[in-house]
């Protein structure tokens, strides 16, 4: 225990009381004079210096997601990439970049003209360069955006656009905004009139089918069947075309065989119910000996019901007439005839679409030669626009043309196209 009375000793736990009574009295008197080392803030840490390198790396990233993006073809996907590459650059407080990018994109946003791809572009853009703090150009865009939002058609998309805009504005001017979106989505949920019609664009179809046999004779056929249909307010038109031509080994002359068979109809509807038609044919079949058949049919019609357009069932009624040459018969000219026509069209299970025509002509003054055509077809959508049809077609003739039968039965297969 004596080391506890060494001199040196005493001296270090003196000195050692009077450093920590300097200390305690500095704190407690802020104007004491003692003094500690100042940290300077301004200096770069150790921590910063490790996150120097990952920024550097963060913008070369960037550079090569910029590359990218000005290399997409789809603008929509460019601009949405570019907007966020931009809000990326100012994370990194880089704002120059930013704004140089947003601005660019401005220009190209600017330029599109589908309003609704436009719309919700420029209401990302202007979140970006609000979040820039650029709330002068945000508050433009937003202005603009809003008066080409009045001039969107689809009513949902315009619904979603003033909500957006609203979540954006004073309350206000956003109840105001969120009202009228409400009109639009239970206008929109409604249903769709039956009548009068959704005009629509011209609507096109391309079928194609062939068949090949080869025995002691071969036998080739190939056709074309082309379908136009359009619809207005009270008016619908549609038109099929059908070419086709065929090849045997065995007939001697006129080896090539060329078939046309046209067919127009056009209807104007008074109201649900009654409508005025006009039915229209031509056809030439050579290898059934028919040079010219051509039929004129008008009168009224009545719509038996109607739960889309694409499920209906028409009946109509009309006067008509009709020339014929063929082999083996006199030109034959009958008017007036009476015609009876059914059509009945139906989409099963929103893939299959099948449609059903019934035609009796019946001239007034030669009962006996009278005709029936009836078809059934049936599409089957196998991808895009591409579908398989099949196609059944029952003829017949009260007075056939020479050496043919007064019954005929067609099936044909192929596949069409919806343009």
């Amino acid at each position: 225990m004596t080391f506890l009375f060494n001199p040196l000793f005493l001296t270090t736990i003196l000195i050692t009381f009077i450093i920590n009574g300097q200390q305690k009295k500095a704190i407690a008197n802020p104007k004491s004079n003692f003094n500690y080392p100042i940290i300077d803030h301004n200096l770069t840490h150790s921590s910063d210096l490790t996150k120097s390198p990952k920024s550097d790396k963060k913008i070369e990233t960037l550079e090569k997601a910029l590359e990218v993006a000005n290399s997409l073809q789809d603008v929509q996907a460019q601009q949405e990439l570019l907007i966020k590459i931009a809000q990326k650059y100012a994370e990194l407080r880089k704002p120059k970049k930013a704004i140089i990018i947003l601005n660019q994109s401005l220009e190209t946003i600017q330029s599109l003209e589908n309003l609704n791809q436009k719309t919700e572009l420029m209401l990302a853009l202007s979140q970006a360069y609000e979040n820039l703090g650029k709330r002068k150009i945000a508050n433009k865009i937003l202005e603009e955006t809003v008066i080409l939002v009045n001039n969107i058609e689809d009513e949902l998309i315009k619904a979603q656009r003033l909500t957006e805009i609203a979540l954006r504005q004073p309350r206000k001017s956003a109840d105001n905004l969120l009202t009228e979106s409400q009109k639009l989505i239970a206008k929109a949920s409604e249903p769709v009139p039956l009548f009068p019609f959704q005009p629509t664009s011209l609507n096109g179809s391309l079928s194609f089918f062939g068949s090949i046999e080869s025995a002691l004779n071969s036998t080739n056929e190939f056709g074309v069947n082309l379908g136009l249909e359009q619809t207005w307010k009270y008016d619908e038109f549609s038109f099929r075309g059908l070419f086709s031509t065929n090849f045997d080994s065995a007939r001697v002359m006129d080896r090539d065989q060329t078939k046309i068979d046209l067919t127009g109809e056009y209807r104007h509807h008074f109201d649900e119910t009654w409508k005025f038609f006009t039915y229209n044919t031509f056809l030439r079949d050579q290898e059934n000996n028919i040079n010219y058949d051509l039929n004129l049919i008008a009168g009224p019609g009545i719509n038996i019901f109607r739960k889309s357009p694409n499920h209906r069932l028409d009946m109509g009624l009309g006067l008509g007439a009709r020339y014929e040459d063929s082999l083996g018969k006199p030109d034959d000219t009958n008017f007036p005839t009476i015609n009876y026509l059914i059509s009945y069209r139906d989409l099963f299970f929103e893939r299959l679409n099948y449609r059903q025509l019934f035609i009796y002509s019946l001239p007034v003054e030669d009962a006996v030669d009278s005709r029936i055509l009836a078809i059934s077809e049936l599409s089957w959508p196998l991808f895009e626009n591409w579908s398989l049809t099949g196609r059944l077609q029952y003829i017949y003739l009260g007075v056939p043309p020479d050496n043919k039968p007064t019954s005929e039965i067609n099936f044909s297969t192929g596949l069409t196209y919806d343009f």
